[in-house]
């Protein structure tokens, strides 16, 4: 037996009063606190008291002098005494299944005992959980898009059990197929073999018993008025918490502002279940901080920051991201956690802003803001500045520092930096479409023009399919609104029909360059640089219109072809 708990050992015939004298002195000698044990002969457990039981006691006005046997339990949890930290935890949990009060049952202490029921140890419930192998639990992932999806198959590849929630029956059955809603790298092979290996499916309703960790990766997009509906995070957090168990883990994952976990999901997930936050189950909160085209890569290397609501709960959910990467970076509070999301992409966009910014400037006098930025940064380590772009899309960088602000604003500051920043980099496409008109003014070009576009995708590298947010589809409406153009689209990934959903006539490049007056590239994706682009000139109306919107062709190579003009965002002269 171990000789730490003997201060608990008591007798049946203590009184309310005496247990209550030895649960308090517990902690104070360095034993298991809030629990006594009911012994009798060469210590054999007769039963358990805590001081929950206590009060429960009281409160029915039982007096404080009664027998401490009247109000045990008798028929305690308990495990034999051998077994790995893994066997007591399955067969704990076994137990409680068993008596059918899964919701009911709150074991804080597994009471571990020898063949002949005596006494051996007690042991806290949550560091047994922590030490044993967190791989028998299963995951649900809630809502299956980018954040979600990309996270389910890595789940499933270092071995656990995952079940991904959507409310969208359509990309549940995609996802039972094994047929990912997007294009990821990589994601397409390793969704089809965990699909049919049965580690991982699809499923459009929260049902008890679904798991016991649950991942909440819902959007948190913008309204009008740059604000975010929290609707999703609200639904979801009611859902959950109407199946929450005790010692589940909640993690928060999506993109929110500071405070969300604390102020809106933990009181929606306390009321539902009834349970104690901290105590009952573990909240925390966990960034994901991936870059599209590189998302299964980065699950495994980025280091993962995590918060808490307290200690267990960030014990717990860093217990479990360490089986994805080794490399936690644990922070103090979940508004840390929070806020470390929100800064990185929005120190980002602040950065992209100033190059943006500067190849206008550059475009008035005169100068290429690339090769300006290039001179900048050789050999100079204080500043790494990025080169400048059509614009910053995606769904993150064009939300993330609204957010921010919305932080910024709830404890009363108002943030200038990044709204400066966001209305640079919202300008840009307008920007492009004024190089546009100006080419087409000064070279008298008359309707119809054709204007072909490449490159729908948000960005061109790493690869992706994904549109939402899109520079390019900024620009094509402003040249739909303000003018009669032809609109032809082009992109490598994105296939024909969402690019003709757009409205705009989706074609190879060689029919989209075939009789264009301007021709715009506006993602850097890597096949370009394959491009025939001698040849495909050629094929314009001239004079024509080339715009390199990421510097991808040399400007006295293009200009080599007669009639052409090569176009910039900031043109050298």
């Amino acid at each position: 037996m171990n000789r730490n708990i003997e201060p608990i050992l008591i007798s049946k015939n203590f009184t309310i009063r005496d247990t209550m004298q030895t649960i308090t002195g517990a902690a104070l000698k360095g034993c298991p606190t809030g629990i006594a044990l009911v012994t009798g002969e060469d210590n054999k457990l007769l039963g358990v008291v805590t001081d929950g039981d206590i009060r429960r006691a009281l409160i029915k006005d039982v007096d404080i002098d009664t027998p401490i046997k009247k109000i045990m339990i008798t028929d305690p949890i308990t495990v034999p005494r051998g077994l790995s930290e893994a066997e007591m935890l399955e067969l704990v949990t076994q137990k409680v299944k068993a008596s059918g009060r899964i919701r009911d049952v709150k074991v804080n202490q597994v009471i571990v005992v020898d063949k002949h029921g005596r006494v051996d140890d007690v042991i806290d419930f949550f560091e047994l959980w922590r030490a044993s192998d967190l791989k028998n639990k299963s995951v649900c992932v809630v809502a299956l898009g980018f954040v979600g999806l990309t996270l389910s198959v890595i789940l499933a590849d270092i071995g656990f059990s995952v079940v991904g929630y959507d409310i969208n029956e359509g990309v549940v059955r995609d996802i039972n197929r094994g047929q990912p809603p997007f294009h990821e790298k990589g994601l397409s092979s390793l969704l089809k073999y965990h699909v049919n290996k049965g580690n991982l499916r699809g499923v459009a309703a929260l049902e008890d018993g679904i798991s016991d960790i649950y991942i909440l990766s819902v959007g948190t997009p913008l309204g009008n008025d740059h604000k975010p509906n929290m609707e999703y995070i609200i639904k979801s957090g009611r859902g959950i918490g109407r199946i929450l168990k005790r010692r589940d883990i909640v993690i928060l994952r999506s993109t929110v502002p500071v405070g969300t976990t604390r102020n809106i999901l933990l009181p929606i997930l306390e009321k539902e279940s009834a349970l104690k936050g901290g105590e009952d189950f573990y909240l925390s909160y966990a960034p994901e901080r991936t870059i599209e085209g590189k998302a299964l890569e980065e699950l495994r290397s980025l280091p993962q920051v995590i918060g808490g609501y307290n200690k267990r709960s960030l014990d717990a959910a860093a217990n479990f991201f360490s089986n994805l990467n080794h490399t936690i970076v644990s922070v103090s509070s979940l508004e840390a956690a929070e806020m470390v999301k929100l800064v990185n992409n929005s120190f980002r966009d602040i950065s992209f802003a100033f190059a943006n910014e500067l190849t206008m400037v550059c475009d008035l006098w005169g100068l290429d803001a690339v090769n300006v930025i290039k001179a900048a940064n050789e050999g100079y380590p204080r500043n790494s500045i990025p080169v400048p772009s059509p614009g910053v899309g995606g769904i993150c960088l064009k939300k993330d520092p609204y957010l921010y602000m919305h932080s910024a604003q709830d404890v009363g500051f108002q943030s200038d930096l990044p709204r400066v920043a966001r209305k640079i980099n919202e300008y840009m496409p307008t920007f492009v479409f004024n190089k546009i008109e100006s080419f087409i003014k000064t070279h008298k070009k008359k309707e119809p023009i054709k204007v072909f576009l490449i490159g729908f995708a948000f960005k061109g590298e790493p690869e992706t399919s994904d549109i939402r947010d899109s520079t390019t589809i900024d620009l094509a409406k402003l040249i739909r609104n303000n003018t009669k153009r032809n609109l032809f689209g082009y992109d490598p990934v994105v296939n024909k029909e969402k690019i003709e959903k757009l409205g705009i006539t989706g074609c190879s490049l060689r029919e989209g360059f075939k009789d264009a007056d301007c021709v715009l590239i506006m993602n850097n994706h890597h096949s370009y640089m394959d491009m025939d682009i001698l040849g495909l000139v050629e094929l314009m109306n001239t004079p024509a219109l080339l715009f390199d919107g990421w510097h991808i062709f040399p400007r006295e190579e293009i200009e080599r072809v007669d009639g052409i003009v090569y176009g910039s965002l900031s043109d050298e002269h």
